[in-house]
């Protein structure tokens, strides 16, 4: 597997990259949601429907969560683009058996409180409009069974919104999830499920 190593002038440029990409394509950024900073890492778990993905949470992890960012991909796009693990991005080989490997060091990202770990549970880009979200259970199963510490998991949904200006907003959701020893990936996925409708329907009433 292929493992995060962090730079900070990669990181610095990242930020100023990113910033300046999604502002050339989009309008707004409108953030809603609650964090109460409990100094722990984080787990975050959002949807997955663009090239873009990434830049947003990188943006949502600035403005709300300040954390060291890491994120998992698939170790045969990653090889891709070797830089994008200076930014964070570690690897994982699914079916293979360097696969434990990326479990655990998924588990290792999150007895650092200040790292946040996101990753996308369906395993694949879906559809903006995809209403019912069905996980990849294998690394969320493995890391609620095999954490060593506490950590807190946050929820993220960005929509589009395409108003009367020349470019969209996005609407960045997030919120805070209570879990404990007992949670299971099959009660994350159904509250994430739950997250997201309402988030649709804040969208639609906007």
């Amino acid at each position: 597997m292929i493992r995060a190593k962090h730079s900070t002038f990669v990181v610095k440029f990242s930020n100023y990259y990113t910033k300046i990409l999604v502002g050339f394509f989009f309008g707004k950024l409108k953030y809603t949601g609650h964090f109460e900073d409990k100094g722990l890492p984080i787990l975050m778990i959002g949807n997955h429907f663009s090239f873009y993905d990434g830049f947003i949470q990188i943006l949502l992890n600035l403005k709300v969560f300040k954390r060291r960012f890491n994120f998992m991909m698939l170790e045969k796009e990653l090889r891709k683009n070797m830089l994008l693990t200076k930014i964070g991005a570690c690897s994982i080989a699914k079916g293979k058996r360097s696969s434990l490997e990326s479990l655990k060091y998924a588990v290792e990202l999150l007895q650092d409180k200040e790292n946040l770990f996101l990753f996308f549970p369906q395993g694949k880009i879906k559809s903006i409009y995809t209403r019912e979200f069905i996980f990849e259970k294998g690394l969320l199963s493995y890391l609620l069974e095999n954490a060593k510490n506490d950590f807190q998991l946050v929820f993220n949904i960005n929509l589009i919104h395409y108003g009367t200006n020349l470019k969209p907003d996005i609407h960045v959701y997030y919120e805070t999830q209570h879990i404990n020893a007992d949670t299971t990936a099959e009660d994350v996925e159904s509250a994430f499920n739950r997250f997201a409708k309402a988030c649709f329907t804040k969208l639609g009433a906007t």
